[in-house]
């Protein structure tokens, strides 16, 4: 008996597929419609093995204790997996960027994205006026910028008059710049170690029912630095 019991268990075992933690959130958010709930505050008391979530037997124990639950849809219930990871983003410690970052990778999960980490730059004017001729960018006087700037420049016109011409520049605005970029590129590598979190709790517990969790993640440095 006890023979057969462990070769079942060797069984299920080896049917359950593996996927890459990103394709679990995905699947868990999208397919099953998973939700986070940033609430509840037993998730840390019922944790096993300080995982970070709550085990298969712990929501199992706790949807019996709620009895139906209420969706407001009609439809079924999500796979007991993709509760779990539910629940496993919803614990999502501080260093990862806790309920900001859980809310931020449910919502990506929902439509098969990424966080964007490139950065489009652009340069345009400062300021524009409209007159009968169209629309044009505003200028101003360079002397204005003091040394960096260049003075009135001065020449001889046609009537052998000395005159001063006003040096024109066209003050800009740079969007899309090394700030930005760097923002995104720090939001990039959080979502990431977010996601390294979750790989890790889930290898470590190993007490999904259809999935095994691979290794891959997203590439730490997508812009190849």
């Amino acid at each position: 008996m006890m023979a057969v019991r462990g070769m079942g268990q060797a069984a299920r075992i080896d049917a359950r597929r593996s996927i890459d933690i990103w394709g679990l959130v995905v699947w868990a958010f999208q397919r099953e419609a998973a939700q986070l709930d940033l609430q509840r505050e037993s998730f840390a008391e019922s944790c096993v093995g300080g995982f970070g979530y709550a085990s298969m037997t712990a929501t199992i124990a706790e949807h019996e204790q709620l009895g139906c639950r209420v969706d407001g849809g009609g439809r079924s219930d999500p796979h007991p997996d993709a509760d779990l990871v539910a629940n496993a983003l919803s614990v999502l410690s501080e260093g990862c960027g806790g309920q900001r970052m859980a809310l931020t990778i449910a919502e990506h999960a929902r439509a098969g994205t990424l966080p964007e980490w490139q950065v489009e730059t652009s340069v345009i004017p400062r300021a524009w006026f409209t007159n009968r001729h169209g629309r044009t960018a505003k200028t101003a006087d360079a002397a204005d910028l003091g040394a960096a700037g260049w003075p009135a420049q001065e020449r001889i016109n046609r009537k052998g008059v000395r005159v001063a011409d006003t040096v024109h520049y066209c003050p800009i605005i740079i969007r899309g710049g090394a700030a930005e970029m760097a923002s995104r590129r720090r939001h990039w590598l959080l979502f990431r170690t977010a996601l390294l979190e979750l790989r890790t709790s889930f290898q470590i517990g190993n007490d999904l029912t259809s999935w095994v969790v691979a290794g891959q993640l997203p590439p730490l440095r997508p812009w190849g630095d």
